[in-house]
C-alpha cells in the first residue's frame, strides 16, 4: 500500500486496545495490539518470526506476548525472551524478534509511526484548537474506498448542494466563492463561502485572502489524515482517516462541543452521531463510484477552481510519496513559502 512515510497515523480508538492481544488490519498490514500492565499500548506485525503464526491468537503472560503455536515469548519491544522447547537455560537465537511499531496514545486515539526508526520522534499532529475544554463523542464508519478518496471528499467544497441537498446542503447554495487555500507539508487550510447563485461576480483571490486574514479556516487538514470542520465557536467536527488497505478506509468521526451537563452531552452526541452517519452515507453513495480507486492515479480528471483544496492535497501527497514521505525533508527543501492560496487548476 502506497503511504507517505515518517508520519504518525491514527489507527484505533483507545478503547479498542486491551490486555488481550487483538488483530487489526491497518495501513495494509495485519497488526497485533495489546497493553502491558502499566496500560501502555504496543503494536507488532501479527506474525511470529518462528513459523509465521498469528500472535494475536496467543495470550499475555508477565507482560510478554506469547505465541499460541510454540509458546515463544516476546517483550513489548518485540524481542524474544523465552523459547519453551529450548528450556529456561537455553539461549534465544539471534534475530528472533517480531517487527514492532512505535505507538502513542493521545485524547482517546492510538497513533502508529509509519516510517524509519528514530532516536526521537516528532510530535503527533494535533489541532491546537482542541487542546482543552472540549467534550466529544465518537462514531466509527467503514467505507470501501481508498483513503485518498475519503480525504478528498471532505476537502470538496462544491458538492454540498447536490449530494447533501436534503441536509447540510439545503437551500441550493451551489455558488462557491473561492476557496482561498493555504497549504504546506504539514497541512491544508481552506476558507470558503457557499451561497445561492444570484449572478454576482466572485471576489478576487486578493480579496479572498484579505477576508481570510481575520477569521478561522472553514476547514483544516493535517497530514497524514486528520480533518477539522469549523461549525461554530463551540462546535467542531473532527475526522481521523484510517487507511485499512487499498480498498477500505475507516472514519473515526467526532463532534467536539462544550456542553457541561453530562446527560445533555451524551444525548447531544448520540443525536449528532445519527445525523453524521446519515450525512456520510449520502457522500458514500457517490464516492464509491469514483475511478480510479486511488486519486493519485486520476490523471484524466479535469478540475475546476472550486477544487483548489483537492489539488493541493494531490500535489503535496504526491510529493511526500515521491520523497519517501519525510515531512521534515520536504519542509527543508521547499521552506515555508510552499503555501499556494491562488492555485490555478490544471486542465
Amino acid at each position: 500500500m502506497r503511504l507517505p512515510e515518517d508520519f504518525w497515523y491514527p489507527v484505533l480508538q483507545s478503547r479498542e486496545v486491551g490486555r488481550k492481544p487483538r488483530r487489526f488490519e491497518r495501513l495494509g498490514q495485519h497488526l497485533v495490539f495489546w497493553r502491558t500492565r502499566d496500560r501502555q499500548p504496543h503494536a507488532h506485525l501479527d506474525r511470529c518470526p518462528h513459523l509465521g503464526a498469528a500472535l494475536s491468537g496467543g495470550s499475555i503472560c508477565d507482560d510478554r506476548l506469547v505465541c499460541p503455536f510454540h509458546g515463544f515469548e516476546f517483550d513489548a519491544g518485540g524481542q524474544c525472551r523465552h523459547i519453551p522447547a529450548l528450556g529456561r537455560q537455553g539461549g534465544v537465537p539471534k534475530g528472533m524478534a517480531v517487527r514492532t511499531f512505535p505507538v502513542r496514545e493521545i485524547d482517546g486515539l492510538i497513533w502508529l509511526w509509519w516510517g524509519k526508526e528514530r532516536a526521537e520522534y516528532p510530535a503527533v499532529p494535533q489541532f491546537p484548537l482542541l487542546a482543552e475544554g472540549w467534550r466529544h463523542g465518537t462514531i466509527a464508519v467503514d467505507w470501501p474506498v481508498h483513503y485518498t478518496r475519503a480525504i478528498e471528499n471532505q476537502l470538496d467544497v462544491a458538492h454540498l448542494a447536490f449530494v447533501h441537498r436534503t441536509t447540510i446542503g439545503a437551500g441550493g447554495r451551489s455558488f462557491v466563492e473561492g476557496p482561498h487555500v493555504e497549504a504546506d507539508f504539514q497541512g491544508i487550510r481552506v476558507w470558503v463561502t457557499n451561497s445561492r447563485d444570484e449572478g454576482r461576480v466572485a471576489r478576487s483571490p486578493e480579496q479572498l485572502r484579505e477576508a481570510a486574514a481575520d477569521r478561522r479556516p472553514s476547514l483544516s487538514f493535517l497530514f497524514p489524515g486528520i480533518w477539522l470542520l469549523n461549525i461554530a465557536p463551540r462546535l467542531q467536527q473532527f475526522v481521523a482517516f484510517v487507511p485499512i488497505n487499498e480498498r477500505k478506509t475507516r472514519y473515526y468521526l467526532r463532534v467536539y462541543h462544550r456542553h457541561r451537563n453530562l446527560l445533555v452531552a451524551k444525548i447531544f452526541e448520540a443525536m449528532i452521531g445519527l445525523s453524521n452517519r446519515f450525512i456520510l452515507n449520502q457522500d458514500r453513495r457517490v464516492v464509491v463510484t469514483q475511478t480510479p480507486a486511488d486519486s493519485a492515479d486520476a490523471h484524466d480528471d479535469r478540475p475546476i477552481g472550486a477544487d483548489r483544496a483537492i489539488l493541493e492535497f494531490r500535489r503535496l501527497h504526491a510529493a511526500l510519496l515521491a520523497r519517501g514521505g519525510s515531512s521534515n525533508q520536504a519542509g527543508a527543501e521547499h521552506g515555508r513559502d510552499g503555501c499556494r492560496s491562488d492555485v490555478s487548476p490544471g486542465g
